[in-house]
């Protein structure tokens, strides 16, 4: 009888030490990013390709962003800078071969959260050839994309091994194409969407379990 009452006692640790670590594993922090909305346009000299810059707050609530976008102007001109709505107040100033975009609440204690557009580019192709849109991303620098927190230290919450690019084919017959990575993905579930659903059918087992063990334990 001994045995059998310890035996139940490790079962009954063992299950809640498992959905405590699941439980806590399941809530991790998703940091902000910044996103091209298309992964590749095709165009040729002289036509234009438009992307936006997508943004994604994580978990956080956000209160600004500057980012710096780096291009080839050997290969290509931009042509204009559109704010969407995420950021009531949007601005640009184009650089050589770079361009920076500001977006920030419109007064002091707001804030935005989740995804959103901050701003639509229209770029020109001047030459054949295939390049890159970049986000410039150094934490230690001054003048990098970063993505601001609502706190008092308005906090660099960016995360640059997020950022992805936006590839350029000019010419050699390619079409007028862009390539949507949103698109394309659409009729697979998020990654973020799929591990959320196992946890919970892992978190529904063992709440089962448990249940089964206190009753064990309760005829004891």
């Amino acid at each position: 009888m001994h045995d059998d009452l310890r035996m139940k006692k490790i079962i009954y640790n063992a299950v809640i030490g498992a959905a405590l670590f699941i439980a806590v594993s399941g809530f991790s922090v998703h940091a902000a990013s910044l996103e091209f909305d298309s992964a590749s346009s095709a165009i040729e000299v002289d036509e234009t390709f438009t992307v936006t810059v997508d943004i994604d707050a994580g978990t956080d609530q956000i209160a600004g962003t500057d980012i710096y976008v780096s291009y080839d102007d050997d290969l290509l001109d931009l042509q204009s800078v559109t704010g969407v709505d995420y950021f009531p107040i949007v601005g640009n100033t184009p650089e050589t071969s770079r361009l920076y975009i500001y977006g920030v609440v419109a007064n002091q204690g707001e804030y935005k959260t989740g995804t959103g557009s901050v701003a639509t580019l229209v770029f020109k192709g001047v030459a054949e050839g295939e390049t890159d849109l970049t986000f410039d991303c150094d934490l230690s620098k001054t003048d990098t994309s970063k993505i601001a927190k609502n706190d008092i230290n308005a906090s660099n919450i960016i995360d640059c091994s997020q950022l992805e690019v936006h590839t350029v084919t000019i010419g050699a017959g390619s079409a007028s194409t862009s390539t949507s990575t949103k698109e394309t993905t659409s009729s697979l579930p998020e990654s973020g969407t799929y591990d959320m659903v196992v946890q919970y059918a892992l978190m529904g087992g063992i709440l089962l379990l448990l249940g089964a063990v206190l009753r064990m334990t309760v005829h004891v």
